[in-house]
């Protein structure tokens, strides 16, 4: 599969190539499912996604006063290493904060082995943009296309994975152009959780749009533990907002879940199981499965998790 080609900003054509397998989802569910590897990369068939992303630099002037160094066939991370044990693994604590606004591209997402990752499923494309953008320079621009019978869930998200903060909020920016029906999924958020060996991974929480009562679209909040459920109030239209989850881990009943927009409170649920697993990803991104108009386009921009106060 061969996306769209990026442009540095001075006009240098960067195309990003990534091969994938990865594993479909149930036709008939309608809530988010995880379409990544949680295992380092290698073939079982297709229930594994095999990640590999090569970004090759095709100008061949002076790249000139780009804002992060390029070299010939690669984009380069700044301070990356090839050091091995040099940067976090995939089970390790999540510290906060944390945070990406894309201004290094898909770098603070390294490596399906690592702290996390981000990968496609097609019929997708992507790049990064000027604008809109909420603040920086850049903002993730996924464009996905949607059938019509909410079975094949096309998508591009980026992962973070580790062991979850016992608290945490976790927050992004969207900016959706333009409204559309839903007849099936529609995801923004998901976290799903398992054991400390990345086994029995499970969904735990999902935040996704779904239409109202007059068809504008509000944010949705489900629990798959409990079925807890709850909408949020409309969100604009061609205006940045931001969405935010806040998670406080237990396997008993004194977790809390609650949905913040644009920083106040609209769902809340406390004192119930919020996460019975040990090991957690939070992914971030664009999948749907039957709008209408079919071609979904979002923009996200400053992924955070901090931690509360």
């Amino acid at each position: 599969m061969l996306w769209e080609p990026l442009t540095t900003e001075t006009g240098q054509r960067i195309v990003l190539f990534v091969e994938i397998d990865a594993l479909r989802a149930d036709p008939n569910e309608k809530r988010s499912r995880t379409m990544a590897s949680t295992r380092p990369p290698r073939r079982l068939g297709a229930a594994l996604v095999v990640l590999r992303m090569t970004l090759a630099v095709t100008a061949m002037t002076s790249l000139g006063a780009c804002k992060q160094p390029l070299v010939v066939g690669e984009y380069q991370c700044p301070g990356a290493s090839t050091e091995a044990g040099s940067s976090p693994s995939a089970t390790d604590p999540i510290s906060v904060p944390w945070s990406t606004g894309f201004e290094n591209r898909f770098c603070d997402y390294p490596s399906v082995d690592g702290p996390g990752y981000c990968y496609g499923f097609p019929p997708v494309s992507d790049r990064f943009v000027t604008s809109p953008v909420h603040t920086g320079d850049y903002a993730l621009e996924i464009t996905i296309l949607t059938g019509t019978d909410a079975g094949a869930q096309p998508q591009e998200r980026c992962v973070r994975q580790g062991v979850l903060p016992t608290a945490a909020y976790y927050g992004a920016w969207y900016y959706i152009p333009a409204t559309a029906t839903n007849a099936g999924l529609w995801n923004l958020f998901h976290i799903q959780g398992g054991n400390a060996d990345r086994t029995s991974i499970h969904g735990l929480w999902d935040v996704s749009l779904v239409n109202g009562a007059s068809g504008e679209l509000r944010a949705h909040l489900y629990g798959f533990l409990d079925g807890s459920a709850g909408d949020g109030p409309p969100i604009p239209i061609a205006q940045w907002f931001q969405l935010e989850l806040y998670l406080k881990r237990a396997k008993d009943k004194t977790g809390e879940v609650a949905l913040y927009q644009d920083g106040a409170q609209v769902v809340d649920f406390a004192n119930l199981i919020t996460d019975d697993s040990d090991w957690g990803q939070w992914y971030v991104g664009n999948l749907a499965s039957a709008l209408d108009p079919p071609e979904s386009t979002v923009y996200v921009d400053d992924v955070t998790i901090r931690a509360t106060p």
